[in-house]
């Protein structure tokens, strides 16, 4: 399996600030770690703005970030979806994006923008006026193939360590690989149904306490499975581009899954083996919002 490895929400967690013993620098700092350690190089963030003018210090997350070779990308300013605004608002929201972000978009070899929660709109008109304002800035939108759910077992995590709970952070950790492994699988054997040929996967991990500290492990566990990380570009050349955006869709779906709904098919979200430990960590989530 050949994937494209993103990240979505630098420099901080939407809206969120990190829980006590962790910062939103020292979260960064681990996943570049973790990425530094299994060679994985490239990688793109797709950053929102807003925290930069909260925290002006927050621009050095960002900085260290592009030293490493990594990249900045557009996911809007405020992490809007567009499904809840109009059509201008969310549009001068990614102008404000690529103003505030424009040190280190424009450093990166591509302009690219990816849509908040991937959501696609709920009206052709919306979803057209936005694709005609991302062509015209020159932005190609990314979408996602394979998602690892890792912002729920964070909620899982914290409440673990909350409650000081050992059994409960081991069963959250082990769980987790073996869930990652299991859903990528399916989430590549469906993308390249739906396509008819083999598919770059794009997959992407978020900038949560969990995250930061499963990093390594996960980058690990993925290639003993036989992952190989390769840089988005890859993705990008496929035959999943010409898709991302044609459709309507407000619906938290990976591509694959939005396309076959628009088509009346449903792919579903986990594999079988899966959905009772994806169940349990909801469970193990509850209450926690963060």
């Amino acid at each position: 399996m050949r994937v494209a490895f993103t990240i979505d929400d630098l420099p901080l967690w939407p809206m969120s600030y990190p829980p006590e013993g962790y910062t939103a620098d020292g979260i960064v700092t681990s996943i570049r770690a973790a990425l530094r350690e299994h060679e994985i190089h490239g990688v793109y963030a797709f950053s929102n703005a807003w925290p930069l003018d909260k925290h002006p210090e927050m621009a050095k997350i960002l900085d260290d970030w592009v030293a490493d070779g990594h990249h900045i990308a557009n996911h809007t300013c405020h992490h809007i979806e567009l499904p809840d605004v109009s059509a201008d608002a969310f549009i001068a929201d990614i102008d404000a994006a690529e103003d505030r972000l424009a040190p280190w978009l424009d450093k990166a070899p591509l302009k690219l923008f990816r849509h908040p929660l991937c959501h696609w709109g709920e009206t052709p008109d919306k979803l057209a006026r936005v694709n005609a304002h991302l062509k015209l800035r020159g932005l190609t939108p990314v979408d996602v193939t394979s998602w690892a759910y890792e912002w729920t077992w964070n909620r899982a995590y914290r409440n673990a360590l909350d409650a000081q709970d050992d059994a409960a952070l081991s069963f959250v950790k082990s769980s987790f690989l073996d869930f990652a492994v299991s859903q990528l699988r399916h989430d590549m054997l469906a993308a390249e149904h739906w396509f008819g040929e083999p598919v770059v996967g794009i997959t992407l991990g978020h900038n949560v306490p969990f995250f930061a500290d499963i990093a390594s492990d996960y980058f690990g566990r993925l290639k003993d499975e036989g992952v190989v990380f390769t840089a988005l570009e890859e993705a990008l050349s496929g035959p999943m581009q010409s898709a991302v955006g044609s459709v309507v869709s407000k619906d938290f779906l990976v591509l694959q899954q939005k396309l076959a709904a628009a088509a009346g098919q449903t792919i579903p979200k986990f594999p079988e083996d899966q959905i009772a430990i994806h169940a349990k960590i909801v469970e193990m989530a509850k209450g926690q919002t963060g």
